[in-house]
């Protein structure tokens, strides 16, 4: 190991590796494939002569790359074989080219919010599932950023007001789970709604989870699975919107109306979810990564929402300042998601960067040994970071001591003035400190790599 110039670029490979191994395309010929007229979706079995048609549906940011590995798996000759019908909802810059498939653009790249798009797209995939009959199989390929990509309010709640629910709540801080305990209340295909639409076809889901947790009722808002209804939506909506002053009405009043809780499924609906990726494994391939470069590594296993990104941030800056001294070198992997309460007028910039700010602030306050070295790295494995085209940010050591001692008051003051405005991206943008990555082809919460190498060890 060449410390301390290879602490970035081992950072680096160490988060690629963990992104690499959440593929939507890998994720999903791992668990597909077909062996003497046997169709295998993960534990999963059915005979290719009794299947008239595969109704193939799906949305999320990695779900046109779970179709193409839908493809590669069943190979030419399958593909021929077996008719295949239905749509892929994606963002815009998620597209790939298909054989067979159809892959459609929805939404622009960063509007993490339906537009008229998906409702079209939406309206398209219930056509498909609802003519779905007992000889067919209907399989969803749902990832996260599915939420966004698959939706048609409940009425009389409009587009705008749906859309203009969703960015209050963000804005306010929910977290993921409270805000898509109210996405499904108010929507006729999430909380099992569209497995429900089945004409009598088994439903299989396969999931690629953005949740800590992998809450199948959380991921996409569940729209192949009854929720738990562990969270109150109308509860969410007091919490966040005491005096009624920032919600549409609209909303407030579907909620009251008690007009969402009837039945979602039907007895003789038949559907299988199965959760093929998520943060988890991420970790472990990147945790294999750290090893091989020669590092202890220490996994924290995420466990629901994490909280504030800032709070977040200056714990890790705490464990950098604790593990400066300990013999390493040391690679600690987390992962998760945060969430960031905005100003009035914010600027760009995203949970992880403002998580990495947050920890830069706390470590320059510090008296560390300038020869001690460390990096943090915190990325979207979507490669996409709040309202920016970048997955993060990233600091070390070398950086920081590039700093004249004259310079690090303004610096600090900088950095104060960026977190107080949510702008997080010109600092790092400005300082050439951003972690910009190619598509991935995935979406499961984001990864974090610290990284500690202490003097004379």
């Amino acid at each position: 190991m060449n410390y301390p110039g290879s602490l970035r670029e081992d950072a680096i490979a160490i988060w690629n590796a963990g992104v690499a191994a959440v593929d939507g395309r890998k994720l999903v010929k791992d668990v597909i494939g077909v062996t003497d007229g046997v169709l295998n979706i993960g534990n999963l079995e059915f005979s290719t002569r009794k299947i008239r048609r595969i109704v193939l549906v799906g949305f999320g940011k990695a779900s046109a790359a779970m179709a193409v590995g839908f493809e590669q798996a069943l190979g030419e000759s399958w593909l021929g074989r077996i008719p295949i019908v239905g749509q892929i909802n994606v963002p815009d810059d998620k597209v790939l080219a298909t054989q067979v498939v159809s892959i459609v653009g929805c939404r622009p790249p960063g509007e993490n919010l339906p537009t008229p798009g998906v409702i079209a797209g939406t309206d398209r995939i219930l056509e498909f599932v609802r003519s779905a009959g007992p000889s067919d199989l209907c399989i969803c390929l749902i990832s996260g950023g599915g939420s966004a990509l698959l939706e048609k309010p409940v009425a009389p709640i409009t587009l705008n007001q749906f859309r203009t629910t969703t960015t209050f709540l963000s804005h306010a801080g929910a977290s993921i789970y409270e805000l898509n305990a109210v996405r499904r209340a108010i929507s006729q295909v999430k909380g099992g709604r569209l497995g429900n639409a089945s004409g009598g076809a088994p439903v299989i889901s396969l999931l690629v989870s953005d949740v800590v947790g992998d809450n199948l009722d959380v991921i996409a808002s569940g729209p192949t699975v009854e929720p738990a209804d562990e969270i109150s939506a109308i509860e969410v909506l007091k919490k966040f919107d005491p005096d009624r002053s920032g919600l549409p009405e609209a909303v407030w009043k579907v909620l009251e109306s008690n007009s969402t809780r009837e039945s979602k499924f039907r007895g003789e609906v038949n559907v299988s979810n199965l959760v093929i990726g998520n943060v988890k494994t991420a970790q472990l391939a990147a945790r294999q990564k750290a090893l091989e470069l020669g590092y202890q590594v220490e996994l924290v296993t995420p466990s629901g929402n994490e909280g504030d990104a800032g709070t977040v941030g200056r714990s890790v800056a705490i464990q950098i300042a604790q593990d400066s001294i300990r013999p390493g070198p040391i690679c600690r992997i987390t992962g998760g998601e945060t969430t960031v309460t905005l100003c009035d007028v914010p600027g760009q910039g995203g949970r992880n960067q403002h998580l990495v700010l947050s920890a830069l602030k706390a470590i320059m306050e510090y008296q560390l040994d300038p020869n001690s070295g460390f990096c943090l790295l915190s990325g979207g494995t979507d490669g996409e970071d709040g309202n920016v085209p970048v997955a993060g940010a990233w600091f070390d050591s070398k950086w920081i001591s590039s700093i004249n001692e004259s310079e690090k008051p303004f610096l600090l003051e900088e950095i104060n003035s960026s977190l107080a405005h949510c702008d997080s991206y010109a600092f790092f943008a400005k300082h050439h400190l951003l972690l910009s990555v190619a598509n991935t082809f995935t979406n499961v919460c984001d990864l974090r790599i610290v990284l500690n190498y202490c003097p004379g060890t």
